[in-house]
This record gives structure tokens, sequence and C-alpha cells, in this order.
């Protein structure tokens, strides 16, 4: 059987409750917290229970707390910095690559293979295709409404009236 670890808490309730005020994303942790200063023999079943948590976030919690106290508790150590693939460079020659008539993408494979030749990246067709509709509103599927070598010039002939005399 496994050896029950009693954690004594060093801050006073007052402290824990103007904290669970400040750092309300940290609340249920803080709220585990004053649940053991009130009573430190609490299991961490019982404390999963009372709070409305899984028995790994509150065996984590107690942990962090007893390696290096609430600073270690409450700190948030997430990722989610990753670096863009996609430099500003790379997005203005893609703008202008999408917003040009002649030279156009058909399709998001299209654009993915571009990105290998020109500037060397290798990203996924998912992220390509979601990137260049979030950034740009792309619709690389859809058909023009008109041909692209069109000149304006003839479109202004077939416009006039024809005269029957």
């Amino acid at each position: 059987m496994p050896k029950k670890i009693i954690v004594l808490v060093k801050e006073t309730a007052a402290e824990l409750k103007q904290l669970q005020k400040k750092t309300s994303s940290k609340a249920k942790m803080l709220a585990m917290l004053l649940l053991l200063k009130q009573e430190p023999q609490l299991t961490k079943l019982s404390l999963s229970l009372q709070l409305g948590v899984s028995d790994k976030s509150i065996q984590t919690w107690r942990s962090n707390y007893l390696k290096g106290g609430i600073a270690l508790m409450l700190s948030d150590n997430r990722g989610g910095y990753k670096k863009a693939a996609i430099t500003p460079k790379v997005n203005k020659a893609l703008s202008d690559r999408l917003n040009n008539p002649k030279q156009g993408f058909r399709s998001f494979i299209e654009v993915q293979q571009w990105l290998v030749t020109e500037f060397g990246i290798e990203m996924e067709y998912h992220a390509v295709n979601k990137y260049v509709k979030r950034k740009f509103g792309a619709r690389l599927k859809v058909s023009r409404k008109s041909h692209v070598l069109k000149s304006p010039g003839d479109e202004a002939g077939f416009k006039n009236p024809v005269r029957h005399a």
C-alpha cells in the first residue's frame, strides 16, 4: 500500500483567499490548498471529488507544492511559443501570388509545392490550407467568373447595342 502524503500548507487561509481572487485561472489549485489547510489528512481521491478535478491533477499539484512551494505550483509552464514557419517576406510573396490573376494557384497542393520550391518551407497540407484561408480568405477551388486574358477593349464592343438599318 502506498504511503499517504501529508501536505502541510505554510500560507495562511487569508493569503490563499487573496491569491485566489487575483489568479482566477488557478482557483482550484488554491482551493485544494485551502482544504488541505483545514484538513491535512485528506486523500487525493476525496480532494478530487470535492474540487471536481481528476486525481492525477491533485497528485501533480501536491507534488509541485511539496517541491517548490506555492511559486512552483502557480507557475505556468505551458508551451505555445513555436516560431512561425511563414515569415513576413514569404507572406508578402504569397499574397502577391494569390492576388495575381495570371499566375494564381489552382489548389492548396500547388501552394504547398510552391512554398517548398521557392522558400524551402515544408508544411503539411492542412496547415497550408488553414493559413491561406485565415490570412487571405482565399478559396482556390472556385472558378473565376471571367477569362483572365479577356481584353477590356473587346468587352466594350460587345456591350454596344446593334443598330438595325
